[in-house]
C-alpha cells in the first residue's frame, strides 16, 4: 500500500488542470531535469514541506468522494516517486480518474501506468528540440528517453497532450516550428499546447521575463496549437478565436 512517500503538498481544487474534470493536484517532490524557467524550485530541490510527506492523502480523497472527479499527479517529476504505482492504485480504488504530468524521461514507468490502467490522461512536456534539450534542461542524455515515451503514447493511441513552456530568450519561433514538425512526422494528431513563461521571483535558472513575446503569426499549423497563460489578445495560428486557454499550474 502506498504510504504517500514523495507527496509534498496537495492543491484541494482545480478546474483547469484535468480536462473536463473537477480535480485536485498532488505535488510530488524531486526532478531529474533542471529547466531554467522552472518555478517549482523547492519541489525540484526537495527543500519544500518541512512537515514531511502527505501520508494523509487517502483520508483527503475519501472526504471528497462524490465531489472530485480526478487527481492530477504533478511535480517536480512524479514518475520519480518510489510510491507512484501504489499511490495510483489507491486513487483508482476510490473511484477517481488519474492524470499524470511528466517530462517523459522514464518511459518504463509511463508504460506501466498505461498498461496497468492506472491513469486516464497524460500531459507530456516537450522541453526543446534535441539540440537545445541539454541547455534548457541540463540533461541532454535524456532526450532519447523522452522520445521513447512520446512514440509509445502515439502508437498506443492513449489520451494525452504535448505541451511546451515558452520563454523567447530560450525558445523562439524556429524552435517551436521544429517541435511542431517533429510531432507531425511522428504521427501526433492532438493539440500542441504552448505555455507562456510564468514570471516569478525565483526560477531554477534565475531568469526574468523575456524581452519579447513570440510572434504567433510565424508558427506553422501542421497540427492545432493551443495557448495557455498568453495575453487574452493573442490568438493561436489557425484558430477562430483569441479566447485564452486555461493556464496550468506546472
Amino acid at each position: 500500500m502506498g504510504t504517500g512517500r514523495g507527496i509534498a503538498d496537495i492543491t484541494p481544487l482545480t478546474l483547469l488542470d484535468f480536462p473536463n474534470k473537477v480535480a485536485c493536484i498532488f505535488w510530488l517532490r524531486g526532478c531529474n531535469l533542471f529547466c531554467q524557467y522552472c518555478y517549482n524550485v523547492s519541489l525540484v530541490r526537495g527543500t519544500d514541506s518541512p512537515a514531511g510527506d502527505r501520508t494523509d492523502y487517502l483520508d483527503f480523497l475519501r472526504d471528497r468522494v462524490g465531489f472530485l472527479d480526478g487527481v492530477v499527479l504533478s511535480g517536480g517529476e512524479c514518475t520519480l516517486c518510489p510510491d507512484l504505482i501504489p499511490i495510483c492504485r489507491n486513487i483508482r480504488q476510490l473511484g477517481f480518474a488519474v492524470k499524470i504530468d511528466t517530462n517523459g524521461t522514464r518511459p518504463g514507468v509511463v508504460k506501466t501506468l498505461v498498461e496497468e490502467g492506472l491513469c486516464d490522461y497524460i500531459a507530456l512536456d516537450y522541453k526543446a528540440p534535441e539540440k537545445l534539450f541539454g541547455s534548457i534542461t541540463g540533461r541532454p542524455d535524456l532526450f532519447p528517453c523522452f522520445t521513447q515515451t512520446l512514440d509509445y503514447l502515439i502508437n498506443r493511441n492513449f489520451p494525452f497532450e504535448v505541451r511546451t513552456t515558452i520563454h523567447s530568450g530560450l525558445l523562439g519561433e524556429k524552435e517551436i516550428n521544429q517541435i511542431s514538425g517533429d510531432l507531425t512526422s511522428r504521427g501526433y494528431r492532438g493539440t500542441y499546447y504552448l505555455q507562456n513563461f510564468f514570471n516569478t521571483e525565483e526560477t531554477l535558472g534565475q531568469i526574468g521575463a523575456p524581452e519579447r513575446m513570440i510572434d504567433l503569426s510565424l508558427l506553422n499549423t501542421h497540427i492545432p496549437i493551443g495557448l495557455r497563460n498568453f495575453p487574452i489578445t493573442e490568438k493561436a495560428p489557425g484558430s477562430s478565436s483569441g479566447k485564452r486557454q486555461p493556464s496550468p499550474l506546472t
